[in-house]
């Protein structure tokens, strides 16, 4: 196992890869943007590693060898749900696509720059952290019963949603940090495509903010659902 920098409360980054010189590389890349990074070049390595070091986030070359990476991601979302970033130099979509149903969380076709990876890297981990964030805070206070479908306050009394109102926000929910579009939410919540008149979505944003602002001011407005200009909405977290 091959290390580069010191111990610190940077993000620690795990890089997979049996190319040495590649992995020396990229972790030199880290150090300077003040990632802590390790390298192993073997998939059994790889998952002792993430079993003792904890690792932030994860860099994985889709071939190790004789071995290909996507079919065992299973093995490692076992051990952890961190960020796993698949680099390869397969340029076929079909396999991206797979990658990403089998638990890989973003893929870069080879050659990567530099500057390219770490800001993949870093929105990756942002994403992750709000998503770590909102379940933390839901478990705490509120609480959004799908089987019951229904929205639990703090006070531990239902929230009278309506039906719609209930299906947005379970839409938005379940992909913390991720933005919506006006079109997908109405197709979740009507099942009707959006036109550019329809306000029907943006009539339930309002709706939900205001019976979440009633309960929690700090939970109002755009607190809990952002409004991402040109996109259409994004689900924060509960306070």
């Amino acid at each position: 196992m091959q290390r580069e920098g010191a111990v610190s409360r940077h993000p620690m980054v795990l890089v997979v890869d049996d190319d040495e010189d590649l992995a020396r590389e990229i972790l030199r890349m880290l150090d300077r943007y003040e990632f802590y990074g390790t390298a192993v070049q073997d998939w059994d390595s790889a998952l002792a590693a993430i079993a003792s070091d904890s690792p932030d986030a994860i860099i994985l070359d889709q071939r190790l060898g004789r071995i290909d990476a996507l079919p065992r991601l299973h093995e490692l979302r076992q051990l952890t749900s961190v960020p796993v970033l698949i680099y390869t130099s397969n340029q076929d979509e079909a396999d991206r696509i797979v990658g990403l149903e089998l638990g890989a969380d973003d893929f870069l076709v080879k050659p990567v720059s530099g500057r390219e990876l770490v800001a993949r890297l870093r929105a990756n981990l942002r994403r992750a952290q709000r998503e770590n964030a909102a379940a933390g805070t839901v478990a705490r206070g509120w609480e959004l019963d799908i089987q019951g479908r229904r929205l639990i306050a703090p006070t531990g009394r239902p929230v009278a949603l309506t039906a719609a109102e209930f299906e947005l926000l379970n839409a938005l929910a379940a992909q913390p940090g991720v933005g919506h579009s006006r079109d997908e939410l109405t197709r979740v919540v009507f099942g009707r495509r959006w036109d550019p008149d329809d306000r029907a979505i943006d009539n339930l944003i309002t709706g939900l903010r205001g019976k979440l602002g009633a309960i929690d001011p700090t939970a109002g407005g755009q607190r809990c659902i952002a409004t991402i200009r040109t996109v259409g909405y994004m689900f924060l977290g509960f306070p």
